[in-house]
């Protein structure tokens, strides 16, 4: 395998921003993406014959189709390694890819790295969000742009944030309105005890729009949007699921539905990524895996990685001022996040915190006396599932902080946790061909 100069991981906005960038430097890059087509989440492609039936944000798909028009010219420079999972990188610096298409384990040795694996969808436990028929908001929204439909049944969306605000008004759009969006924060509430965070909510401008046009989609189609709304409970009943939601002056609604999204922001994705460099090769984060942003801040925030290693690597680099609207997004992320600030719901003993394997808020007594999070883990089962860590991680730090314990299974101390980071094949890993020694 010709080894590239760069190696960018992720192939959404900023991992793509980043590549494009790289190759107008003159360097050699290739872009892993573990689906068959570059677009991350919120560019996630219709699968279906001819254009998608699915209604997409007219400013995002601008900036996409510009993204794409500079993949295209960028020509040999630029490797597209797609359908391909990043497993890890060991000791001598190899980076370690999962290729689905030729069903082996292959290494690569660049000169230096992007990570740009985007961010990762939280939610808040509560009794039954296990069950089938729930799901995030995220994962329906995907679901939606890949397919072109809506899933069928009646369907509620809940949670917090303007991701849910999104996926609401699409489903209506598709031809199946939910019955609520329920949102569990109070932000007009909140707005008017925080008027400078509201302020910079109104001086959003593209964001602004869209919210605004999402919004008379919610109108259009009838679909009422309730805050101070939480979900308590969620049971399996004959025909699908039964959600019971305590609204802000404490009344109990329940509703009947066949899907639940539910969404309670999202975080950095950073579950075993290398936080330095490894034997010499320097690694540079950019996009929703370094900080959350959004997606136009995410463009910038790749185009701002490619200059800080075309600058490493001392390749000439135009100036180019990323900061003022990197910190524009950041002013936008606080006041959301001012704005949509609620009450975690409560956990029962049986509410599930571990979703891989299963283990319920009354299995923290495994955390009782433990000595070290390696305890935790072996004993208790947290953060060793096929999600290793990146959902339970934080329920089980605030179970352990209750039991005296740190417990800290992400590894901030920027050593690298054993790979493969994502399941793997043992046919692929057999099938490994050690080819990075190629020089570049």
């Amino acid at each position: 395998m010709s080894q590239p100069d760069v190696l960018v991981v992720g192939g959404g906005p900023a991992g793509v921003a980043a590549a494009v960038a790289l190759t107008g430097m003159g360097l050699r890059v290739m872009l892993v993406e573990q689906r068959d087509r570059l677009g991350g989440a919120i560019h996630r492609a219709y699968v279906g014959a001819g254009p998608s039936p699915i209604q997409r944000n007219a400013h995002h798909q601008r900036c996409w189709q510009a993204l794409l028009e500079q993949v295209n010219q960028a020509g040999e420079l630029l490797t597209l390694q797609l359908q391909s999972v990043f497993l890890g990188v060991e000791g001598e610096g190899r980076y370690l890819l999962d290729d689905r298409v030729a069903g082996c384990v292959r290494p690569v040795r660049p000169k230096a790295v992007v990570m740009a694996v985007g961010g990762v969808e939280r939610v808040l436990p509560v009794p039954g969000w296990e069950l089938p028929g729930v799901s995030t908001v995220g994962g329906m929204q995907v679901q939606l742009k890949e397919t072109g439909e809506a899933p069928q049944g009646r369907i509620l969306v809940a949670g917090s944030g303007p991701l849910p605000l999104a996926l609401a008004a699409q489903l209506a759009a598709a031809g199946n309105p939910p019955l609520a969006l329920l949102e569990r924060g109070t932000p007009f509430g909140m707005a008017l005890l925080q008027p400078a965070a509201a302020l910079a909510g109104l001086r959003s401008g593209p964001q602004l729009v869209e919210a605004l046009g999402y919004a008379s989609q919610l109108l259009r189609f009838g679909v009422p949007y309730r805050t101070g709304c939480t979900v308590t409970a969620i049971e399996a009943v004959p025909q699908g699921l039964r959600v019971a939601v305590v609204d802000r002056r404490g009344r109990t609604l329940v509703y009947e539905v066949a899907h639940l999204a539910l969404h309670d922001g999202l975080e950095p994705n950073q579950t075993g990524l290398p936080r330095q460099a490894v034997a010499g090769l320097p690694v540079v984060w950019a996009g929703d895996c370094r900080e959350v942003l959004g997606a136009d801040a995410a463009i910038h925030d790749g185009r701002r990685a490619a200059l800080e290693v075309g600058k490493i690597l001392g390749h000439p680099c135009p100036q180019a001022g990323f900061d003022a609207p990197l910190q524009s997004a950041r002013r936008l992320q606080s006041a959301l996040r001012t704005l949509y600030q609620a009450p975690h719901p409560a956990i029962t003993p049986e509410t599930v915190l571990c979703r891989c394997e299963g283990l319920r808020a009354a299995s923290a007594s495994a955390l009782q006396g433990a000595a070290s999070a390696h305890e935790i883990r072996v004993v208790g089962r947290y953060a060793m599932g096929p999600c290793q860590g990146r959902f339970c991680a934080r329920n089980a730090q605030a179970l352990a902080a209750q039991a005296g314990v740190s417990f800290e299974p992400l590894d901030l101390h920027g050593s690298v946790p054993r790979w493969p980071l994502r399941p793997v094949s043992v046919a692929a890993l057999a099938a490994y061909a050690d080819d990075a020694s190629t020089t570049p």
